[in-house]
């Protein structure tokens, strides 16, 4: 169970913080308290020496009229016990030749060896000595060393030795005190760490639950709170900036697929009429239920069918062939655009009684898929075809914007014009003026729409004042000079 909950904590970004916060709090304060610790035993060490050497010239200021012949042996002892009181020290006196003449001070203190460089430095060059020797029990002592002079001359020494019992006492009293410190202030640590992981990690939590929702919520956008350092705000803006892209993503896949079972829908409902004329009729020649005129009439009939099924199954061809946008762009005069498009539609304007009346007005170059914009302007003057009254003209003219920036190509016929209820969506997909109306599939103006898209310009559709409908493409006119 432990090592469950210990691995369940190292996977939580929360609790790694909090385990990094404290691990860092205590290799702190450890390493705090080692230095507190060694400072504090060379600090009381130091203090100790120090006051042995001050005691110790004390007792040499007495110790001078000793060795100068004023003051008594039972004397000097008494006032040496009267100096050095209850201290836990021992004191040497020694002659200058290091032999020891008096020793007073506690018994139990196992006494130090005094090297010759010390007794050398003391008796011999009357200097002062400091410092730690180890007794003779390999415990160390602080030491002290103070030479007595007399008219100018070293006549002893002064060596006083205590033991550092009582300076490592008060350092490990001091160090158990910052340890008992330090353990609170651990346990501190660790409730702020919580405090502050909580915090951190909040942006984060609230981040990981909107990415949860992503994919759930399919009708509304899923947005971050930006919040939390500066890190996280980034990560919360990229994502909301990644959920925007994937939602109009989305959106625009529900459309296609919208737009594929419609379309799927009129094909099937398009291929179904005339594919059940043509069998009807054919099934009656077959078992002979017509004969002569009436024969010549359904073979006809089936004939035509089989037309209005190719320009159905040759529009979806263009409407993908111009949708995949595949071809070069080259430039292209306007009027050889509309010119090459005239010679492959007149033999079909003929049949249904239209007459087209080209103005030839401008000339521009464009740079263009010559191929798509003949489609385009197929379509326009077939839409323009089926709807004006038979034996109306059909008139083309291209007329040059400000600047000769753009050229307008427009279409215009002579029929009743478009409805207000179909004018806002004639470019759309499978719109038609009139549902009834044979040889119309809706794709016409919604592949023109696509061309003029792929060539940076848009087409416009309106009703004159003096009767039928006008369709408006423009284009940029492409500057060969650049």
């Amino acid at each position: 169970m432990l090592r469950h909950l210990w691995s369940r904590m190292q996977r939580s970004l929360s609790s790694r913080l909090i385990i990094s916060h404290v691990a860092v709090t205590i290799m702190v304060l450890a390493i705090a308290l080692g230095i507190s610790n060694i400072t504090f035993r060379n600090y009381l060490v130091g203090s100790q020496v120090k006051n042995l050497a001050t005691q110790g010239q004390t007792l040499a200021r007495v110790m001078q009229r000793y060795f100068a012949g004023t003051l008594y042996r039972p004397d000097a002892v008494y006032l040496i016990h009267l100096v050095q009181g209850s201290l836990n020290d021992r004191v040497y006196v020694v002659d200058n030749i290091g032999e020891i003449i008096m020793e007073t001070g506690n018994s139990r203190l196992p006494a130090a060896p005094w090297s010759r460089s010390i007794l050398s430095r003391v008796l011999v060059k009357g200097q002062e000595f400091q410092g730690v020797l180890e007794g003779a029990g390999k415990a160390p002592e602080a030491t002290a060393g103070i030479p007595v002079i007399v008219n100018g001359q070293v006549a002893g020494g002064i060596f006083l030795e205590a033991p550092l019992s009582t300076s490592n006492q008060t350092a490990t009293s001091l160090t158990g005190l910052l340890l008992v410190g330090e353990a609170i202030a651990i346990v501190m640590a660790g409730f702020l760490a919580y405090g502050f992981s909580k915090r951190l990690t909040r942006p984060l939590v609230s981040l990981r639950q909107s990415v949860s929702r992503m994919g759930i919520e399919e009708q509304e956008q899923t947005h971050a709170e930006v919040e939390g350092p500066q890190e996280v705000r980034d990560l919360a803006q990229e994502f909301n900036r990644m959920s925007d892209r994937i939602h109009m993503q989305m959106m625009q896949l529900r459309k296609e697929s919208d737009v594929r079972d419609t379309l799927l829908a009129h094909v099937a409902h398009d291929l179904r009429t005339p594919l059940t004329s043509i069998r009807g009729f054919l099934e009656a020649i077959r078992d002979h239920m017509v004969d002569g005129p009436g024969r010549d009439r359904a073979v006809e009939v089936a004939w035509e069918e089989t037309l209005r099924l190719k320009r159905l199954v040759d529009r979806l061809l263009a409407a993908t062939r111009i949708q995949s946008g595949a071809g070069k762009k080259n430039p292209v005069h306007v009027m050889t655009w509309i010119e090459t498009t005239l010679e492959r539609v007149t033999p079909l304007i003929k049949e249904t009684g239209h007459s087209l009346v080209w103005k030839q007005r401008d000339d521009a170059v464009i740079l263009a898929i010559e191929d798509y914009l003949v489609e385009a302007l197929i379509n326009v003057i077939d839409n323009a075809a089926k709807w004006g009254r038979a034996g109306t003209p059909i008139t083309i003219d291209s007329v040059l914007g400000e600047e000769g920036r753009t050229i307008a190509i427009s279409v215009k016929d002579q029929g009743p014009g478009i409805s207000q209820d179909v004018l806002p969506h004639i470019f759309e997909r499978f719109v038609t003026g009139d549902k009834a109306r044979k040889g119309s599939s809706g794709l016409g103006l919604s592949i023109v729409h696509e061309v003029m898209e792929q060539h940076q310009g848009y087409v416009t559709a309106k009703n004159d004042p003096e009767g039928g409908a006008v369709i408006t493409m423009t284009l940029p006119v492409f500057d060969v000079s650049a």
